[in-house]
């Protein structure tokens, strides 16, 4: 299965990236997206699924520039329910809201009573996608901090 806190250290790479493409490849991904939208790869199991942006597109959302020069950037990642490995951040799927925002803080949403809430940590946000009442998690989304983020969610 998929290391995700590897996967976590690639976000913000093109299509071009050598380690990024060699990490793809051990996990057997051997297809990079192509085309002018933005574009989902997903494991065999369906259980990670990651999202690339054009990168010109990615310029213009985000504060880092891409690493690399390739024509599409990983902006984000989700990791859904069934995944069996450590999760970054040592998220489990059995967690209550209290117990993930022990993990990584109080919500940054401006809304605290929907069920999808975003998380600040470091340069990252991360978005988790609550069970009913907020009884476990069904998504975890990983991605770096950009310019809608720093407008719309009551960051650090």
């Amino acid at each position: 299965m998929m290391n995700t806190e590897r996967l976590l250290s690639f976000l913000g790479h093109t299509s071009t990236s050598d380690d990024f493409e060699s990490f793809l490849l051990e996990n057997d991904i051997k297809k990079m997206p192509k085309g002018d939208s933005t574009t989902r790869i997903k494991t065999k199991d369906k259980l990670i699924s990651m999202e690339f942006d054009p990168t010109d597109s990615y310029k213009e959302k985000y504060f880092s520039p891409p690493i690399g020069d390739g024509w599409f950037t990983f902006e984000s990642f989700d990791i859904n329910k069934g995944f069996e490995k450590e999760n970054p951040f040592n998220l489990a799927f059995a967690m209550d809201k209290s117990q993930v925002e022990e993990k990584l803080g109080k919500t940054v949403s401006k809304n605290q009573e929907d069920l999808v809430q975003a998380y600040q940590k470091d340069n990252q946000i991360i978005i988790i996608f609550y069970k009913n009442k907020w009884n476990g998690i069904e998504t975890i989304r990983i991605r770096k901090i950009n310019k809608f983020d720093a407008n719309n969610l009551n960051l650090k």
